[in-house]
Formats: C-alpha cells, structure tokens, sequence
C-alpha cells in the first residue's frame, strides 16, 4: 500500500501546534500497542503498520473531501487511529480497574483474559485515554472525549446515536468536529485492513496455533491477497482452493459490506460528508505465480 500521509501533512500545514501534540503522541501509542502480543502471540498485527493502513485507507476514503475536513477534525482522527487498539495492550492492574467500570466477570484463566481483552479492546482504548489523556497533552478533555468516542466507535458501537455521536460535537470555543462521520471512516477503515500482508506469515507456524479457530482466522486472511478501492466499490482480490477457507473469505466479504452500507449510511445522515464506495465484490483469482 502506497502511503500518503495527506492527513497528517494538511494538519501541520494549518495547525502546527495540534499536529505537535499529535507527533508526541505516536512513540507512547506504539509501545502500547506492541504489548498486545502478551495476550495474543499469534494474531493479526495491532503495531504501527496497522495504524499506517488504518490512515491511508481513511485517506483514500476521505479522497477530495479533504479539503472540507478542519484541522480539529484532522487531529481527533489522526488521535483515533492512534489510539484505537490501545486497549489491546493494557496492563493486568489497568484490565482489572477497567473491568470492574465495564462489569466484565473475572476471567478464569489467562486464556479467558484474553479474550475479554479482545472483546472489550475498543472500550478499554476508551478508558486507557480516560485515565491517562494529561500524560498524553490532549489540548482539552472535550478533545479527549472525542477520540474516544472514535476510537469506541471502530467496533460494537451504535453510530447512529445522537447522544455519543453528536453531529457537531465543540472541542473548543466555536470549533465542531463531526463526530458521527470521522468514526464512521475508522470503523470502515479498520474493517478493510484484513488483507494478508497484515500476517507476516514467517513470524508464525500456522500449525503450532492453539486452536482449530486460530488457524482458520489466519488462513482466511491469508487467503486475501489486497483489498482495492475504486471510487463507487470495494474490491477484495483473493484466493484459495479449500472449501472451507473460501466460505471463510466469503463470510468476511459479506460482514465488510454490512459494515460500507452502515458507515456510508452514517455519513449520509449524519454529516455533510459521503463515502462514496455502494458496495463490495469479491473476486476469487488465481494469482500468476500460482500458476507457473
């Protein structure tokens, strides 16, 4: 994927002082999330090349609207793509004071903590910025709650909602972001980096996983070889010969077009913005060095 950097560039253009609040920000974010491999050894990429996907695919559906976006809206993406998968990455003492706000059960094992970890990773991004935003120079707390509820809202969370998602929500005296639509691109764009070069596939042996849903997950994704965007569709390129992994791919094509018509609906409603791709195709090829 080539990398634009266009968000970032147009914030330090019009707002140095947000985009240095943002720089500072990306070492601290990084580290975090490399932690999360002492949950999850053998899942997909949560470090600094998922959120440089994560950036580029919201720039490639923000294309020429760009020029619209406010540098308050630039820097509350920029801090959402950052600071989504934090969660994944929380301490033990962070989980269980996290878990007790969330009402999670205390997990049985490490394995169980685990999982709750990624089941509530999106809120657990949302608390970590909660307890930590002085640390991390937000200007304010209404910046604060902001991307956090855009980093909640790139998964299990009501876009729709007037009451978290304002239209117009003030981050400071006269200055709105639209909530609503910056959400709505990273939940989109978080859904589309599901191609395989998000696996390395020499960091793992596929058949040392611990567990038959493990290693189908890892194959279905490899099986995915790019995911383009043209300007009216998603197009996901892939290919296998096993019955099982193509119902797989199909199954995720199917749940990323469920989830395009649910973003593209809330930027429709609920902001001046659009997104203007209306549906996903999936094409099983075989790719040329297959067939040599």
């Amino acid at each position: 994927m080539k990398l634009d950097y266009g968000i970032e560039r147009r914030l330090a253009q019009w707002a140095p002082e947000l985009h240095s609040r943002y720089r500072d920000c990306v070492v601290i974010s990084q580290r975090m999330l490399c932690r999360y491999e002492n949950y999850f050894p053998d899942f997909t990429d949560h470090t600094v090349l998922h959120t440089l996907d994560i950036l580029e695919l919201c720039n490639q559906l923000i294309g020429g609207q760009i020029e619209r976006l406010n540098a308050q809206e630039l820097y509350v993406l920029l801090m959402g793509a950052l600071f989504h998968d934090v969660g994944m990455g929380v301490s033990i003492s962070d989980f269980e004071q996290f878990s007790a706000v969330l009402g999670i059960p205390e997990p049985a094992d490490d394995t169980a903590r685990a999982w709750a970890v990624r089941d509530y990773h999106q809120e657990l991004s949302g608390l970590y910025l909660q307890k930590y935003w002085r640390m991390l120079d937000f200007p304010n707390e209404a910046y604060v709650r902001a991307v956090i509820q855009v980093c909640r809202g790139h998964r299990k969370t009501d876009l729709l909602d007037e009451t978290g998602y304002p239209p117009q929500f003030a981050v400071e005296p006269g200055k709105t972001v639209h909530l609503p639509y910056l959400a709505a691109l990273l939940c989109l764009a978080d859904e589309l980096d599901i191609a395989a070069e998000r696996n390395v596939s020499f960091l793992y042996d596929v058949e040392k996983m611990p567990s038959p849903r493990d290693r189908r997950e890892f194959r279905k994704h490899m099986a995915i070889r790019r995911v383009e965007l043209e300007k009216d569709r998603v197009v996901v390129h892939a290919w296998t010969q096993d019955p099982e992994i193509r119902a797989g791919v199909e199954e995720v094509t199917a749940k990323l077009r469920d989830k395009l018509l649910l973003c593209r609906r809330v930027a429709a409603e609920r902001s001046p913005f659009v997104i203007t791709q209306a549906d996903v195709v999936l094409r099983m090829e075989r790719p040329e060095e297959d067939e040599i």
